[in-house]
Protein backbone atom coordinates (compact mmCIF):
# COMPACT_ATOMS: atom_id res chain seq x y z
CA UNK A 1 0.00 0.00 0.00
CA UNK A 2 1.49 3.24 -1.12
CA UNK A 3 0.47 5.98 1.44
CA UNK A 4 0.62 10.01 0.82
CA UNK A 5 3.72 11.58 -0.70
CA UNK A 6 4.67 7.89 -2.36
CA UNK A 7 5.53 6.36 0.94
CA UNK A 8 5.09 2.53 1.49
CA UNK A 9 2.83 2.29 4.31
CA UNK A 10 3.38 -0.99 6.00
CA UNK A 11 0.57 -3.45 6.06
CA UNK A 12 -0.78 -4.66 8.92
CA UNK A 13 -1.44 -8.32 9.57
CA UNK A 14 2.91 -9.84 8.49
CA UNK A 15 3.16 -13.43 9.53
CA UNK A 16 5.74 -13.51 12.57
CA UNK A 17 7.41 -16.76 13.98
CA UNK A 18 9.40 -19.38 12.61
CA UNK A 19 10.54 -19.21 8.99
CA UNK A 20 8.92 -22.52 7.43
CA UNK A 21 11.17 -24.32 4.33
CA UNK A 22 8.94 -23.21 1.73
CA UNK A 23 9.22 -19.42 2.87
CA UNK A 24 12.94 -20.01 2.56
CA UNK A 25 12.73 -21.65 -1.09
CA UNK A 26 10.26 -18.64 -2.12
CA UNK A 27 12.94 -15.86 -0.35
CA UNK A 28 16.04 -18.08 -2.33
CA UNK A 29 14.51 -17.87 -5.37
CA UNK A 30 13.87 -13.79 -4.68
CA UNK A 31 17.40 -13.24 -4.19
CA UNK A 32 18.95 -15.52 -6.69
CA UNK A 33 16.98 -13.20 -9.36
CA UNK A 34 16.91 -9.91 -7.86
CA UNK A 35 19.84 -9.56 -5.89
CA UNK A 36 20.03 -8.68 -2.12
CA UNK A 37 18.87 -5.39 -1.23
CA UNK A 38 15.51 -4.68 -2.28
CA UNK A 39 13.85 -5.89 0.58
CA UNK A 40 10.82 -3.51 0.77
CA UNK A 41 9.90 -5.33 -2.13
CA UNK A 42 10.12 -9.06 -1.36
CA UNK A 43 6.58 -9.44 0.40
CA UNK A 44 5.03 -8.21 -3.04
CA UNK A 45 7.58 -9.90 -5.90
CA UNK A 46 7.62 -12.76 -3.95
CA UNK A 47 4.46 -13.47 -2.19
CA UNK A 48 5.75 -14.12 1.07
CA UNK A 49 3.95 -12.51 3.67
CA UNK A 50 6.65 -11.25 5.86
CA UNK A 51 7.80 -7.39 6.30
CA UNK A 52 11.77 -6.28 4.25
CA UNK A 53 13.27 -6.87 7.84
CA UNK A 54 12.33 -9.82 8.67
CA UNK A 55 13.59 -10.79 4.49
CA UNK A 56 16.86 -9.25 5.31
CA UNK A 57 17.48 -11.44 8.82
CA UNK A 58 16.36 -14.36 7.15
CA UNK A 59 18.67 -14.25 4.33
CA UNK A 60 21.61 -12.61 6.14
CA UNK A 61 21.88 -14.82 9.32
CA UNK A 62 20.45 -18.36 7.48
CA UNK A 63 20.06 -18.35 4.01
CA UNK A 64 23.07 -16.64 2.55
CA UNK A 65 25.40 -19.04 0.94
CA UNK A 66 28.98 -19.27 2.52
CA UNK A 67 27.49 -19.30 6.30
CA UNK A 68 29.35 -21.55 8.07
CA UNK A 69 26.82 -24.04 10.05
CA UNK A 70 29.34 -25.50 12.59
CA UNK A 71 30.43 -24.06 16.74
CA UNK A 72 33.07 -21.60 16.75
CA UNK A 73 36.38 -22.57 16.76
CA UNK A 74 38.72 -21.88 19.69
CA UNK A 75 40.83 -19.93 17.08
CA UNK A 76 37.83 -17.75 15.76
CA UNK A 77 36.78 -17.22 19.72
CA UNK A 78 40.41 -15.73 20.77
CA UNK A 79 39.26 -13.48 17.18
CA UNK A 80 36.58 -12.27 18.55
CA UNK A 81 38.04 -11.40 22.03
CA UNK A 82 40.31 -9.16 20.70
CA UNK A 83 38.26 -7.78 18.11
CA UNK A 84 35.87 -6.89 21.02
CA UNK A 85 38.73 -5.63 23.10
CA UNK A 86 39.19 -3.17 20.25
CA UNK A 87 36.49 -2.45 18.71
CA UNK A 88 33.90 -2.85 21.75
CA UNK A 89 30.15 -4.52 20.47
CA UNK A 90 30.78 -3.98 16.86
CA UNK A 91 29.09 -7.15 15.98
CA UNK A 92 29.30 -6.04 12.10
CA UNK A 93 32.48 -5.25 11.77
CA UNK A 94 33.90 -7.96 13.58
CA UNK A 95 32.09 -10.23 11.52
CA UNK A 96 33.87 -9.16 8.28
CA UNK A 97 36.90 -10.67 10.01
CA UNK A 98 35.29 -13.75 10.24
CA UNK A 99 34.03 -15.40 7.12
CA UNK A 100 30.88 -17.54 6.85
CA UNK A 101 29.79 -16.06 10.57
CA UNK A 102 27.54 -13.70 10.91
CA UNK A 103 27.29 -10.08 13.16
CA UNK A 104 23.83 -11.68 14.99
CA UNK A 105 25.54 -15.03 15.73
CA UNK A 106 28.86 -13.44 16.69
CA UNK A 107 26.74 -11.18 19.46
CA UNK A 108 24.73 -14.13 20.56
CA UNK A 109 27.98 -16.42 21.00
CA UNK A 110 29.64 -13.22 23.07
CA UNK A 111 27.02 -12.77 25.23
CA UNK A 112 26.15 -16.52 25.95
CA UNK A 113 29.67 -17.72 26.28
CA UNK A 114 32.37 -15.12 25.92
CA UNK A 115 31.52 -12.44 28.17
CA UNK A 116 32.01 -13.84 31.73
CA UNK A 117 34.97 -15.44 30.45
CA UNK A 118 36.35 -12.08 29.11
CA UNK A 119 35.99 -10.64 32.74
CA UNK A 120 38.20 -13.42 34.63
CA UNK A 121 40.81 -13.11 31.65
CA UNK A 122 40.51 -9.01 31.85
CA UNK A 123 41.86 -9.71 35.88
CA UNK A 124 44.06 -12.43 35.41
CA UNK A 125 45.77 -9.76 32.71
CA UNK A 126 45.43 -6.69 35.14
CA UNK A 127 47.11 -9.33 38.28
CA UNK A 128 50.02 -10.18 35.44
CA UNK A 129 50.72 -6.60 34.55
CA UNK A 130 50.94 -5.46 38.53
CA UNK A 131 53.54 -8.20 38.72
CA UNK A 132 55.38 -7.47 35.60
CA UNK A 133 55.63 -4.24 36.83
CA UNK A 134 56.63 -4.59 40.20
CA UNK A 135 59.00 -7.21 38.86
CA UNK A 136 60.47 -4.68 37.05
CA UNK A 137 60.88 -1.90 39.25
CA UNK A 138 62.61 -4.05 41.86
CA UNK A 139 64.98 -4.93 39.21
CA UNK A 140 65.87 -1.30 38.33
CA UNK A 141 66.01 -0.82 42.09
CA UNK A 142 68.67 -3.87 42.18
CA UNK A 143 70.99 -2.34 39.36
CA UNK A 144 71.20 1.00 40.49
CA UNK A 145 72.74 -0.45 43.94
CA UNK A 146 74.85 -2.30 41.58
CA UNK A 147 75.84 0.87 39.83
CA UNK A 148 76.35 2.72 43.05
CA UNK A 149 78.40 0.07 44.77
CA UNK A 150 80.56 -0.11 41.55
CA UNK A 151 81.09 3.79 41.88
CA UNK A 152 82.37 3.70 45.90
CA UNK A 153 84.66 0.92 44.95
CA UNK A 154 86.88 2.88 42.56
CA UNK A 155 86.37 6.05 44.31
CA UNK A 156 88.23 4.28 47.49
CA UNK A 157 90.53 2.35 44.68
CA UNK A 158 91.36 6.07 43.60
CA UNK A 159 92.26 7.30 47.10
CA UNK A 160 94.40 4.23 47.82
CA UNK A 161 96.43 4.51 44.28
CA UNK A 162 97.04 8.75 45.39
CA UNK A 163 96.81 9.59 49.36
CA UNK A 164 95.79 13.00 49.31
CA UNK A 165 96.07 13.93 53.24
CA UNK A 166 99.09 15.78 54.17
CA UNK A 167 101.51 13.24 55.93
CA UNK A 168 101.12 10.73 53.21
CA UNK A 169 102.48 13.46 50.57
CA UNK A 170 105.79 12.99 51.50
CA UNK A 171 106.26 9.14 50.56
CA UNK A 172 106.38 7.90 46.85
CA UNK A 173 102.72 7.12 45.64
CA UNK A 174 101.94 2.99 45.46
CA UNK A 175 100.42 1.38 42.55
CA UNK A 176 98.61 -2.24 43.93
CA UNK A 177 98.80 -4.89 41.68
CA UNK A 178 95.36 -6.55 41.32
CA UNK A 179 97.11 -10.42 40.38
CA UNK A 180 99.13 -10.94 43.27
CA UNK A 181 97.81 -8.10 46.05
CA UNK A 182 101.65 -6.46 46.30
CA UNK A 183 102.42 -3.18 45.68
CA UNK A 184 105.65 -1.33 44.16
CA UNK A 185 107.13 2.50 43.44
CA UNK A 186 106.65 4.15 40.85
CA UNK A 187 110.65 4.31 40.46
CA UNK A 188 111.39 4.73 36.29
CA UNK A 189 113.28 2.54 34.56
CA UNK A 190 115.82 5.07 34.16
CA UNK A 191 116.42 5.93 38.15
CA UNK A 192 116.61 1.72 38.27
CA UNK A 193 119.71 1.92 36.19
CA UNK A 194 121.30 4.98 37.66
CA UNK A 195 121.29 3.02 41.22
CA UNK A 196 122.65 -0.31 39.67
CA UNK A 197 124.99 2.54 37.85
CA UNK A 198 126.31 4.10 40.93
CA UNK A 199 126.88 0.63 42.60
CA UNK A 200 129.04 -0.54 39.85
CA UNK A 201 131.35 2.79 39.90
CA UNK A 202 131.57 1.66 43.56
CA UNK A 203 133.27 -1.43 42.68
CA UNK A 204 135.93 0.32 40.01
CA UNK A 205 136.53 2.69 42.51
CA UNK A 206 138.05 -0.06 45.51
CA UNK A 207 139.75 -1.82 42.53
CA UNK A 208 141.58 1.12 41.68
CA UNK A 209 141.98 1.72 45.19
CA UNK A 210 143.70 -1.55 45.77
CA UNK A 211 146.11 -1.24 43.12
CA UNK A 212 147.53 1.93 44.22
CA UNK A 213 147.92 0.31 47.28
CA UNK A 214 150.02 -2.04 45.50
CA UNK A 215 151.87 0.32 42.99
CA UNK A 216 153.09 1.94 46.57
CA UNK A 217 154.53 -0.92 48.35
CA UNK A 218 156.22 -2.06 45.43
CA UNK A 219 158.50 1.31 45.06
CA UNK A 220 158.90 0.91 48.69
CA UNK A 221 160.61 -1.95 48.53
CA UNK A 222 162.57 -0.86 45.63
CA UNK A 223 163.95 2.05 48.03
CA UNK A 224 164.74 0.16 50.44
CA UNK A 225 166.92 -2.85 48.44
CA UNK A 226 167.76 -1.44 44.80
CA UNK A 227 166.64 -3.19 42.07
CA UNK A 228 169.12 -2.45 39.60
Amino acid sequence: MVGCGGWEVPEQGWRKGPWTADEDQLLTDYVSLHGEGRWSSVARSSGLNRNGKSCRLRWVNYLRPGLKKSHLTPQEESLIIELQALWGNKWSMIARCLPGRTDNEIKNYWRTHLKSKEKSSSYERKSRIQTLKQQLKDQQQQDQQQQEQQQQDGLEETVFMYPTSSGDQCHEPLVFDRQDGTSSSLLGEEEEENLWGGLWNLNDIHLNFDHTCGMQNQTASCGDDPCM
